[in-house]
């Protein structure tokens, strides 16, 4: 049996309610929520919007990435392989479209803020 313990209330820069995304554990004290449509009354945007987040801060910050980044996309699908490293594969892209057959690495071991 599940029980959740309770809300959990955060600060930084919150993320807008969304559907379709990924969060995706990292590390011992960190997620990354990645994708997915915001929006409401059946005119949704999808993002390739990036935030992490601080379990024990419980705070949120939008990362910036650097190289090559995922195509905005929702109902994809993303894991952790290493510490601090995670994939993004596939998902829709909006209007019906997949996005294309690629898979994208996102390593935050040099990241300042993501120890």
């Amino acid at each position: 049996m599940m029980n959740f313990i309770t809300k959990v209330d955060a600060f930084g820069e919150v993320p807008l309610a969304r559907f379709g995304h990924t969060v995706t554990k990292i590390s011992k004290s960190k997620v990354i929520l990645f994708g997915g449509a915001t929006g409401d009354t059946g005119k949704f945007n999808i993002t390739g919007d990036t935030y992490s987040y601080d379990l024990i801060a419980s705070k949120w910050d939008k990362l910036e990435a650097t190289g090559i980044a995922p195509s905005p996309r929702a109902a994809h699908g993303s894991c952790s392989v290493d510490a601090l490293q995670m994939v993004v594969y596939g998902g829709a892209t909006g209007g019906g479209s997949l996005a294309s057959d690629d898979l994208f690495l996102l390593d935050l071991r040099n990241g300042e803020h993501l120890a």
